[in-house]
């Protein structure tokens, strides 16, 4: 830019007045000369960089003196004469344009909230759900706002709900985002954590886990197969509550191997369990339970699914035997009642399996924090994991990530369900307008969010592929 302010003075040290003295003097030949020389440089240096030069000199076209405007379109006029492409400014302009949309719908307000999201997030049909909750996730953990997300749309479930029982449950958003991030950041951990328990059970000799009297096939032992499904249980169990990162852990572990890599339950999933928890806190004061609603959540919808169906989530590379399938469903049974610190009641056959379980609920579930930090070595126990794994949200720092606005395809989703759902989302934060003290707090977002849309058009009508 400074080459090009250096020729406009030029240029305009050339005007039509100074010509006009310099023709009276005998010498305008020159001057022209100097002036035609002058617009073929500049225009050359626009045409070499077009995209940063013109959008840095657009504006002298507008200039309140009339000679560097006419100057200015002596300029642009050579630049059009000599071919010069603008495909590539049309895509800045529109790359800008999409980063634009994601900043305003990743917009927080004064009090953490999200109110464009979360209108279009109430007005979208269960049908997009599934594609709003990759498009959300995905969006929002590129500007590193996965937690604020994670908060306002638990609580928008958690909010309208009378019991703890029935939450995540449906086709909610809330729930859509809750399976989504265990799926693109629990897959690496769940393969780490199951694959070297259930591979052996593939390789190695079967055994047998029926504990159910009326399925078990002649010739095999009852409390022998019980045994083998509680030390089945035991091994994934303890698995689990090993990858919590706290300091008692790290003294479990205190004489590992060296070059033995601990696993550690993944930290945006912690993020979402601090969120959960916290949400559940603020809805359900009197509530004790809040604890172990996480890990209910957490075993129902995460664990417990790769568990029963291991070749199917891509923990091992092949079929388990009947045999085995059955055991790894028992053994999953076990760890839900587990955490949600319930007994056999129902199932015959499971009630054997009560003083196992009550081995492992927490001796009082109103432990309190400090005792994490006590000296002792404690004992593996869920009611503590869930604990870590809720109360510790922090994030390590995360890579950068690299995002193409213009061809990314969450972007376009974004743009296409904005489009379609405009109006409806205008309604809607006009109706929340009137819960508010100030009426224009949703509506100036709206307005950006209307001339946005108005500039870059309607959208491509190209779904989301499944991931």
């Amino acid at each position: 830019m400074k080459f090009f302010t250096l020729f406009m003075n030029l240029l305009n040290e050339c005007g039509e007045e100074e010509l006009e003295k310099q023709q009276q003097r005998g010498g305008g030949g020159a001057g022209k000369s100097l002036r035609n020389a002058t617009i073929q440089a500049m225009s050359n240096l626009l045409s070499a960089n077009i995209d940063s030069g013109l959008m840095h000199s657009i504006g002298l076209g507008y200039h309140k003196d009339l000679q560097t405007r006419a100057a200015f379109m002596e300029v642009l006029t050579k630049i059009l004469q000599q071919g010069t492409e603008f495909d590539t400014l049309a895509e800045t302009v529109l790359a800008d344009r999409f980063e634009q949309l994601v900043g305003l719908v990743t917009m927080m307000g004064d009090k953490g909230e999200l109110s464009i999201a979360v209108a279009l997030a109430s007005v979208v049909p269960t049908s997009q759900m599934d594609e709003l909750a990759r498009v959300f996730v995905t969006l929002f953990d590129t500007k590193h706002l996965l937690t604020p997300l994670m908060w306002n749309m638990f609580y928008r479930e958690v909010e309208v709900s009378d019991c703890m029982q029935t939450l995540f449950r449906g086709n909610s958003l809330g729930s859509k985002i809750m399976a989504f991030c265990f799926k693109i950041y629990g897959a690496a951990y769940l393969h780490s954590l199951l694959h070297p328990l259930i591979k052996p059970l593939l390789d190695e000799p079967p055994l047998s886990y029926e504990v159910d009297p009326a399925r078990l096939p002649s010739g095999e032992i009852l409390e022998t197969n019980r045994r083998n499904l509680m030390s089945l249980t035991e091994k994934i169990f303890n698995a689990i509550i090993s990858t919590a990162d706290q300091s008692f852990n790290r003294r479990l572990f205190s004489r590992r191997p060296v070059g033995f890599v601990r696993l550690r339950f993944p930290p945006q999933l912690r993020s979402m369990c601090h969120c959960l928890y916290q949400v559940l806190s603020k809805r359900f004061p009197q509530v004790p339970q809040n604890i172990g609603a996480v890990g209910t959540v957490i075993f129902l919808r995460f664990v417990n699914p790769a568990i029963v169906s291991p070749y199917e989530m891509g923990i091992v590379e092949s079929q388990p035997s009947p045999a085995v399938k059955r055991g790894l469903m028992l053994a999953s049974k076990i760890l839900q009642n587990i955490a949600n610190h319930v007994e056999f009641s129902k199932e015959q056959h499971m009630l054997a399996f009560n003083d196992f379980l009550r081995q492992h609920f927490e001796p009082c579930r109103s432990l309190p924090i400090s005792l994490l930090e006590d000296d002792r070595p404690p004992s593996p126990s869920p009611h503590r994991f869930f604990i870590q794994i809720s109360l510790d949200a922090v994030v390590e720092d995360q890579p950068q990530h690299s995002i193409s606005f213009i061809s990314d395809a969450n972007v376009l989703a974004l743009h296409r369900l904005l489009w379609t759902h405009q109006e409806r989302i205008g309604e809607y934060l006009a109706r929340s307008t009137k819960e508010t003290g100030d009426p224009k707090a949703k509506c100036r977002p709206y307005e950006k969010l209307a001339t946005l849309l108005a500039y870059l058009g309607p959208p491509e009508h190209k779904p989301l592929d499944s991931q």
